[in-house]
């Protein structure tokens, strides 16, 4: 679903926020894709790690996830 919706949602000047859980519902009855609660938090969860991992990887001094133990 992140693929044909987008990963995170261009927020402010060049920030990035999780998907809003109206574009997900609005995608999901679009396409029958998203059609239960869990998949919402899934795709919803899935969007925060990635603002997470973009907000991080501005850190130079940021462990990168492949050296993490």
């Amino acid at each position: 679903a992140c693929a044909h919706l987008g990963f995170a949602q261009p927020f402010g000047m060049g920030g990035w926020m999780p998907l809003p859980y109206v574009e997900m519902n609005a995608y999901g009855k679009a396409t029958g894709r998203l059609s239960t609660p869990w998949e919402h938090e899934t795709v919803r969860a899935m969007s925060e790690a990635y603002v997470a991992g973009l907000v991080e990887g501005r850190d130079l001094l940021s462990i990168p996830p492949v050296e993490r133990g």
